[in-house]
């Protein structure tokens, strides 16, 4: 089974932006293991768009969890140039996982209205679930689609870290 991996992109709300201190901590713990709980459920493939958070984290995990286990990530990238200004340990991290994932789907080579949701919208077609980092009551278009498509959605966020 698929699973698609999203965010409201809030990740970093409470103004923390080092990856090595919390709640960035905590989040990446509960992202780590919601994956294998999801793993070990029957999902064995994971997208994401790899943007900097939870999707990228996301592709670090299974990606490094592909060593031991039959799993796999692909990268649905919105555009080519995603990247261009972003700090460099989080640019490495990106050009890491899409070297390990099964495949890099990039849907346009240059940013233009509309590539981000083109990306949510391979990711949740091909899906059957999406892991969604936030709140059921976020107005985001991913979560918007999800429920439109009847996907089973997996919420999870700092006041409720793990998926039922």
């Amino acid at each position: 089974m698929i699973c698609a991996i999203a965010s409201n992109g809030k990740e970093f709300a409470s103004g923390v932006l080092n990856e090595s201190e919390e709640p960035v901590i905590s989040i990446k713990a509960a992202l780590r293991n919601n994956i294998w709980k999801l793993f070990n459920m029957g999902y064995d493939e994971f997208y994401s768009n790899t943007e900097i958070g939870v999707p990228l984290w996301a592709g670090a995990t299974v990606t490094a969890l592909e060593i031991f286990n039959e799993i796999k990530f692909y990268a649905v990238i919105p555009y080519e140039e995603q990247t261009t200004a972003w700090p460099e340990p989080q640019r490495d991290t990106y050009y890491s996982v899409h070297e390990k994932s099964e495949d890099v789907i990039m849907l346009d080579t240059h940013f233009e209205e509309g590539c981000y949701r083109r990306a949510d919208e391979y990711m949740i077609n091909d899906s059957d679930a999406l892991l969604y980092f936030g709140s059921a009551k976020d107005d985001c278009y991913i979560l918007k689609l999800a429920k439109e498509r009847g996907l089973k959605i997996f919420i999870f966020n700092e006041d409720s870290p793990e998926i039922k």
